[in-house]
């Protein structure tokens, strides 16, 4: 298909240069001793100038009304002294020549045994990181002579994020919040930059901004997840289960979202299958004689792993608990965080079954305080 292009392309340029000489030349007009006439009162001008019969002026003049009507008639004159043999010569050229150097040409410095790329591979392709580094420098220098573009600045930060550029990726997110007024989600995003630049952990700064989100949209997802983070982080247990099992109801099931907020809540209380978490100062792990890795590093174990282990993980380590607790017994702490795990991970049913299970076995009035506390929480049949 191609080459039919080329063949085309090449068929103009021929026919280019072959029709003007398929015209017929233009023959010496009759007035060519009006050509002579004019030409030869031009020189009797300057005779005359020359032997000071007529004033310079004067002879200007008539030397410019001469050559005036010297150029009128002057094009018959050009009248092609060619001849039909020139002609010939000429188109033969034409036929040859330019298709010659054309392929010549492309041999040379054209790419003829390249494969050709499908569309679809060429939409699919990434790209080149040398584009990409094009780009962000163009953005920088527009960013440079225009600082006041805050949309420029909003479309910089998550590239400087990505480029591992905390500290660039803060300052476009502040200055673009300036420039363009607060919303919940430049709060939140801002917040976000804050926290990739405190090497992960949610600062009181980012705090903050969360804050100031949620109460210009007291139902944000992103603000009420990162707060439920910074309260896990700052081991504040307790507030992290109470905003992520408040933002389960929010997010719709099955999504990515969900997921990992209900990752996340199981992680708070591992191990589930290692027996209570040390209290402090307690030994833990194979010191302890539990064999059970250190809360901190089981939940980072889990979430090393891909999202699917992940859940296939939590279920196993929940199962165990589940037998343990059916064959040994338990303390009211380990029962409350079987049936709030199997809640968190949407099996109501099972929740409710270990309540039960739980209230038979712990009789005492703080253990059944605790239980009928939890099952208010979580909307359980306490009766």
């Amino acid at each position: 298909m191609i080459w039919l292009f080329f063949a085309l392309l090449t068929g103009v340029a021929v026919l280019s240069i072959l029709w003007p000489l398929s015209r017929p030349a233009p023959k010496r007009g009759e007035d060519a001793a009006d050509v002579a006439f004019y030409r030869a009162q031009i020189a009797e001008i300057d005779a005359e100038l020359s032997r000071g019969g007529i004033e310079k002026n004067q002879a200007d003049s008539a030397k410019a009304e001469a050559a005036r009507r010297l150029l009128s008639v002057a094009p018959d004159e050009v009248a092609v002294a060619d001849s039909p043999g020139a002609r010939k010569i000429a188109a033969v050229l034409a036929l040859i020549a330019a298709p010659a150097i054309a392929l010549g040409l492309y041999a040379r410095i054209g790419h003829p045994a390249l494969p050709d790329l499908p569309l679809q591979a060429r939409l699919s392709a990434p790209p080149a990181q040398e584009d990409f580094a094009a780009v962000v420098a163009r953005m920088e220098a527009h960013l440079a002579a225009h600082p006041e573009d805050g949309r420029a600045l909003e479309l910089m930060a998550p590239v400087y994020l990505r480029a591992g550029r905390y500290d660039e990726a803060v300052k476009a997110r502040g200055q673009a919040m300036k420039l363009l007024g607060e919303t919940p989600d430049r709060l939140v995003k801002y917040a976000e930059a804050l926290s990739y630049a405190n090497d992960g952990m949610v600062s009181p700064e980012a705090v903050d901004q969360l804050e100031r989100a949620l109460a210009l949209d007291p139902r944000n997802l992103q603000a009420r997840y990162f707060l439920g983070l910074a309260a896990a982080q700052h081991e504040d247990k307790a507030k992290a289960r109470e905003v992520w099992t408040a933002l389960l109801a929010d997010l719709p099931e099955g999504s990515r979202a969900r997921i990992d907020v209900i990752e996340k809540l199981a992680m708070l209380d591992a191990p589930l299958d290692g027996g209570p978490a040390p209290a402090s100062g307690q030994p833990s792990g194979e010191a302890s004689g539990k064999g059970a890795a250190p809360p901190a590093d089981a939940a980072a174990a889990v979430a090393a792993q891909p999202a699917d282990e992940q859940q296939k993980t939590i279920h196993a380590m929940v199962d165990r608990l589940a037998q343990r607790l059916a064959s040994q017994g338990g303390s009211a702490d380990e029962w409350m965080r079987l049936i709030r795990a199997y809640k968190v991970l949407n099996e109501p049913d099972r929740a409710q079954n270990a309540y039960d299970q739980a209230r038979k076995a712990l009789p005492d009035a703080e253990s059944q305080q605790k239980l009928a506390a939890l099952a208010k929480e979580l909307g359980l049949n306490g009766t």
